[in-house]
């Protein structure tokens, strides 16, 4: 059985930074939001200890918004993944995938600042593209 779940990490990571375009400061917030799937693998038979394992896994999401309204604001990355188990069944409530993604606590940062980074030329190009349009 399958289950998603959309929630925030541990401590909601979120990176700011502030870009100049045309003159004119554009702050961008980028913001990391993690999917969780969660899957019951095993079997659980009467008279035996029970096999069942609960396999998480978590895609972190980096959401941009701008101060400025919320035209461009969109999901620029979902390439970062992390997983894992544990004993017993995948059951509503459990978290497992919550609980542990606390762990990667830092490595969710640093992904944010990189995948910020990154993003600095298309925000520009996507912001002279508005521009251009308004200005037709």
């Amino acid at each position: 059985m399958s289950l998603t779940l959309i929630a925030l990490a541990a401590a909601a990571a979120t990176h700011s930074v502030q870009i100049d375009h045309g003159g004119k400061p554009v702050d961008a917030t980028y913001s990391a939001r993690a999917e969780f799937r969660t899957r019951t693998i095993g079997a659980r038979t009467p008279n035996r200890t029970d096999a069942q394992r609960c396999q998480w896994t978590a895609t972190i999401l980096v959401d941009r918004a701008l101060s400025h309204g919320p035209a461009l604001s969109r999901t620029v990355s979902s390439d970062k993944q992390f997983t894992g188990s544990e004993h017993g069944a995948c059951t509503p409530g459990r978290q497992s995938g919550e609980r542990n993604l606390a762990r990667h606590e830092g490595e969710i940062r640093a992904h944010l600042v990189a995948v910020a980074q990154a993003d600095h030329a298309p925000l520009l190009a996507e912001l002279d593209a508005v521009r251009n349009l308004a200005s037709n």
